[in-house]
């Protein structure tokens, strides 16, 4: 059972125009990468993360679509719950690989929901406080090509 949300004032740094790219394999896109950074004053463990949705252009990503790289590995986000060592730093971003075949370039409607459980505000077994890492923002896909 949750506690109500906190939300930080660092909207505008959640979701990083630098790392909205395309991503390519064998020089056919793929899909593209979201880099989101955290929205609280303090890192957590990856398997901290209760919500995670992404929409693009109004459109709901499947879950199956999305891998989440954090320290230089790859995950689904069915497996982030066990993610226990798996730290979430301030100052780090993780990525958000979409693979759905790509996006046309020029700009897109970019909506995230990130809810996470504070590990350092229980308040009773398994009532934790919450905290809003959520970002919606328009954003223009960058021509730097990530490949894979």
């Amino acid at each position: 059972m949750p506690t109500k949300l906190m939300r930080l004032g660092f909207d505008d740094r959640i979701l990083s125009n630098k790392h909205f790219q395309p991503i390519a394999l064998n020089d056919n896109t793929v899909g593209f990468n979201l880099g989101v950074y955290l929205n609280y004053y303090r890192g957590v463990a990856i398997s901290c993360i209760d919500k995670l949705e992404l929409s693009v252009n109004g459109k709901s990503v499947p879950e199956h679509f999305i891998c989440v790289v954090i320290n230089e590995k790859k995950f689904t986000v069915a497996q982030l719950k066990d993610l226990y060592s798996e730290f979430w730093g301030i100052r780090n971003k993780i990525d958000l690989e979409v693979y759905n075949g790509g996006l046309p370039p020029g700009e897109h409607d970019i909506e995230l929901t990130l809810e996470l459980r504070n590990p350092y505000m229980r308040f009773a077994p398994r009532v934790y406080g919450m905290f809003d890492s959520s970002a919606h923002k328009t954003m223009t896909l960058a021509q730097e090509v990530k490949t894979l």
